[in-house]
């Protein structure tokens, strides 16, 4: 089985995006109505750049997360500079749940939790795309490591 590389959706971000962009001819426009007078019209132009560096930050920050599912083991990594990664062995996987607010269903992705037996804790990863087939992935990953390690 070929590794599976849980990452998550981008979707939000993207919209954050065009929101900038709409702003921005809409900023231009309205200036050039005006005639691009007076000058300190072009401080409009700061808040569609605040937004896409705010979304610059989101999205380089949603890259640095990742869940890897790899021959019996779930790794999950945080960071850029910096990584944090943690290992579970599928043996030791307790629960995979999938939530799903509203507006997560309508644009199709979903919070997956991992459970770990242990003190680890629980791994959480928002904003997954297709969460359900996800999660169904590493539930039956998990079974097979099961049977093999019978």
């Amino acid at each position: 089985m070929a590794d599976l590389v849980i990452r998550p959706s981008i979707k939000g971000i993207i919209v954050w995006y065009v929101l900038s962009a709409f702003l921005v001819v809409a900023i231009v426009i309205f200036m050039q109505t005006r005639d691009f007078k007076p000058f300190e019209l072009w401080a409009l132009l700061v808040l569609p750049l605040a937004i896409d560096l705010w979304a610059s930050m989101k999205h380089i920050r949603l890259n640095a997360r990742r869940l890897t599912l790899q021959q019996g083991i779930l790794r999950y990594e945080d960071g850029l500079v910096g990584k944090t990664q943690r290992n579970i062995i599928l043996d030791k996987v307790r629960d995979v749940s999938m939530s799903q607010t509203l507006g997560q269903r309508l644009v199709g992705v979903g919070d997956l939790s991992v459970e770990a037996l242990g003190e680890s804790g629980n791994i959480t990863l928002e904003n997954v795309d297709r969460p359900r087939q996800i999660a169904d992935a590493i539930l039956e990953a998990m079974r097979q490591a099961r049977q093999s390690s019978r």
